[in-house]
């Protein structure tokens, strides 16, 4: 199997002066006294997500994960970047709906409110066809994404409803828009995007709720490090390898041969696209995929064309240069 990396949109690998509350005064500002949830808070992309927001002296910050220790290592770290910050931790699985139904009714009778939820969480996939690999695995990949982002959808709407405003961020990816070789991750996340649009459709107008899909770019995460390790033979409790499982090894190896061709960027490239989500900045891209490698001026220089012209959704090429519009809110 041949798989060419995705581009990306922008050039960026890193956040910037505009993205970096830690710097730029205006936008911690805008940040100020709002309630953040963060799930898959526990290391990487979330944890640099729930360090930026930090910054932000935010009115509390939830943080979740799988694993209760590193859930706790991020909440200190943001402690120490605000030691007035009220943070509530939680350690579950995103796919079970009870757990994020108790977890978010707990924040909001803690703290009186939801003001953004990012649902980061996901696993690594087999990189294997449709005709091979594990189909446990590959509903599992396909699950801590989607169910993840439906369940605290689910969850936090009534919340923001409520209150009537609010912003839901899915940690999507490049590989929404891909088309071989790791087929639970492309509908996974192509589904968020999706999910993105249809709570953008079903609450702006009514209820000023905004919903966004990220890339986060190219990241040594787990989803890295767990085929690195497969392939390089070393063990790993936490790994999302499955020993014996059907495809494994072959997984692994074609992955890691992909992965070795990218040029990766830092987590606080997105984690500074998140801060500029929450504050405001970018609503306009409601509904919408936003590629964290591409300047927020770029965006905002194309505010109006992409209003206009109903750019950066999923839309049916039906031939002739002709797509299939959305309902317009």
């Amino acid at each position: 199997m041949t798989l060419q990396p995705e581009p990306f949109l922008g050039d960026l690998h890193d956040c910037y002066f505009e993205t970096d509350p830690r710097v730029n005064t205006h936008l911690a500002k805008a940040l100020n006294g709002k309630h953040v949830v963060v799930a898959g808070a526990g290391r990487g992309v979330g944890r640099a997500c729930a360090e930026l927001l930090s910054y932000g002296k935010l009115g509390s910050l939830s943080i979740a994960a799988l694993e209760l220790d590193e859930i706790t290592e991020t909440a200190k770290i943001c402690q120490a970047n605000d030691q007035n910050l009220r943070i509530k931790t939680g350690a579950f699985d995103v796919q079970d709906p009870a757990a994020v139904k108790d977890f978010l009714a707990e924040v909001n009778g803690e703290f009186g409110g939801i003001d953004v939820v990012l649902m980061n969480a996901g696993r690594p996939p087999q990189w294997l066809p449709t005709s091979e690999g594990d189909p446990e695995i590959w509903w599992d990949t396909v699950g801590v994404s989607l169910r993840g982002a439906y369940n605290f959808s689910r969850y936090a709407l009534p919340i923001m409803q409520k209150k009537r405003d609010g912003r839901i961020i899915f940690t999507s990816s490049a590989g929404a828009h891909a088309n071989q070789g790791m087929g639970s991750y492309i509908a996974a996340k192509l589904s968020m995007v999706r999910l993105a649009e249809i709570i953008h459709m079903e609450n702006f107008k009514e209820f000023n709720i905004k919903a966004f899909a990220i890339h986060p770019g190219a990241i040594q995460t787990r989803f890295y490090h767990d085929f690195k390790d497969k392939v390089e033979g070393r063990s790993n409790e936490r790994s999302y390898i499955v020993d014996g499982a059907e495809g494994e090894d072959k997984s692994a190896q074609i992955a890691v041969h992909f992965l070795d061709q990218a040029t990766f960027d830092t987590p606080y490239m997105a984690a500074g696209m998140t801060s500029v989500l929450s504050s405001g900045k970018l609503d306009f891209m409601s509904g919408r995929y936003v590629d964290c490698s591409t300047r927020i001026e770029d965006y905002l220089k194309q505010e109006d064309s992409i209003i206009k012209d109903d750019l950066y959704r999923v839309r049916l090429n039906a031939g002739n240069g002709r797509l299939i519009p959305s309902s317009e809110f």
